[in-house]
């Protein structure tokens, strides 16, 4: 196996491991050692911080993995790109730090708490967007020198692993909880310079600012791809961090508690949106090859399978959270039990999505990659209008039918707009097969009498779910086009 399909192996590995170790911090341990409102200002500071560090690094690390190229010459630095990463992280982090500091009292108005846990302990924000910030210049440093293993450790394993060592410290031994915060944001000081010394180890770290060269022609060229990545890179980014935030500033005293709960069930909805990033990773630089040889046929063959094998996936996920939905909740404390429906709308949400396959990834790699970024804007604005609407008149489930709303309204467009211009289109009618392969379990399975104890009924449901669905799945001829897809991915991936 070849390095870009060891690497893939490797990140969908990690991303897998990283959902397992979510699962313990986001559901077993954070609400039942902190308070609810305590919990939403972890969710409600990261959040912001994600939102921040993506508007304030412009576009910067989709551009530089498209346009390394062009510097890469290990002798001489590679023309000092780092060093001018580094110096613009530097003054795109001062600025960003500064802009929220001043907002730090609007901030504390508009996120207000019966606890006023913001005003008190919103600073922290500062060195978190700074540390974001870098590290996600960093990691596409890292990904244009082909190590896309070790920043996906990182943030994957290692950011995890530290919070759960965290919450188990304060579970065991109670600190005050702004000592909790000032540990909490320095682990994402910790993984970022983790990644520094990544590359440092491996002797990538040579700033080779007297090697700089960056000419008027391709400095241009850059700014134009960055602002359209920088629209497009948002949407998803923002999308989930969005919500919270909203529901942060419109339900009031209590919103902090709320967020908390949003979290949560968002996590479990999105797991379904899983298997879709780890297939796109793996599939892009297919569709970058086809779209060069104009091979339509080969972009046809994999919007289809694609489309099959998503669905086919993420239906299986969406079957056992719909089946065991009851029992996720009753893990925790029984404030967080009317956010069980959230979870579902964001994972019919994520389900949806995948119908589509690969309609996003055909899109930024065609000629047409514009559409991306008008398309991502467009979702980023419904989902703002809706989320307005719906959190104030129907609560947390609002923001998820917000989310809900915009993803199909946006992949709808999407795959119409494949339709209309190259006569592309994923739906056949394994479509439909997969689908009543959903449905018909989701209708029965739930009314199963099993034991009454969710430690028992998950792994049994899922068990159940498991010897109905893949069976079913093989009988209907639908596992060829999961394997047959995987293989094609490999093939290409090692040439």
């Amino acid at each position: 196996m070849g390095i870009i399909a060891r690497q893939a192996t490797l990140n969908t590995l990690l991303a897998y491991l990283g959902i397992g170790l979510g699962f313990v911090n986001v559901v077993l341990l954070y609400p039942r050692v902190l308070a609810a409102d305590e919990f939403g200002l972890t969710r409600l500071l990261v959040s912001i911080a994600t939102i921040a560090a993506q508007v304030a690094q412009l576009g910067a690390e989709n551009t530089v993995i498209r346009y390394f190229p062009y510097f890469r010459d290990p002798e001489r630095k590679h023309r000092g790109l780092l060093g001018m990463l580094l110096l613009f992280g530097l003054v795109v982090g001062l600025a960003s730090m500064l802009v929220l500091g001043l907002l730090h009292g609007t901030f504390t108005r508009i996120f207000a708490d019966r606890n006023a846990l913001y005003g008190t302990h919103g600073l922290l924000l500062l060195p978190l967007v700074f540390a974001e910030i870098y590290f996600i210049l960093l990691r596409s440093y890292s990904r244009s020198l082909r190590r896309t293993v070790q920043p996906t450790f990182i943030r994957e394993f290692v950011l995890r692993i530290l919070q759960t060592a965290l919450i188990a410290l304060q579970a065991w031994h109670p600190m005050p909880f702004s000592q909790f915060m000032t540990l909490y944001t320095g682990i994402f000081l910790v993984c970022t310079l983790s990644l520094v010394f990544d590359l440092w180890r491996a002797g990538h770290f040579d700033i080779g600012w007297q090697e700089r060269w960056l000419p008027n022609r391709l400095r241009k060229s850059m700014l134009t791809y960055s602002g359209f990545t920088l629209s497009a890179g948002l949407a998803g980014i923002i999308l989930g961090n969005m919500d919270q935030l909203m529901i942060g500033a419109l339900l009031g005293q209590h919103a902090l508690t709320y967020v908390a709960h949003y979290a949560v069930a968002f996590y479990f909805g999105s797991v379904i949106a899983a298997p879709g990033r780890a297939l796109l990773q793996a599939a892009t630089p297919l569709l970058a090859d086809a779209w060069k040889r104009n091979d339509r046929t080969m972009i046809d063959v994999l919007y289809r399978k694609s489309a099959v094998v998503q669905v086919l996936v993420s239906g299986f996920l969406f079957l056992v959270m719909w089946t065991s939905i009851d029992d996720l909740f009753e893990l925790l404390p029984a404030e967080y039990a009317g956010a069980s429906q959230v979870a579902l709308v964001i994972g019919l949400a994520y389900l949806l999505t995948s119908a589509i396959g690969l309609s996003v990834g055909i899109i930024s790699m065609s000629r047409s990659y514009r559409l991306d970024a008008w398309s991502s804007i467009s979702m980023l604005v419904i989902n703002l209008i809706a989320n307005f609407f719906l959190i104030r008149s129907m609560g947390i489930i609002g923001a998820a039918y917000a989310t809900l709303i915009s993803l199909v309204v946006v992949n709808a467009y999407r795959t119409w707009f494949l339709w209309y211009r190259y006569k592309l289109w994923p739906f056949d009618r394994r479509t439909v097969l997969v689908a009543a392969l959903i449905i018909v379990p989701a209708l029965v399975l739930p009314w199963l009498p099993l034991t009454g104890n969710p430690w028992v009924d998950l792994p049994l449901r899922a068990l159940i779910a498991t010897v109905i669905f893949w069976p079913a799945a093989y009988v209907l001829k639908l596992m060829p086009d999961l394997l047959d897809f995987l293989k094609t991915v490999q093939r290409k991936a090692q040439r």
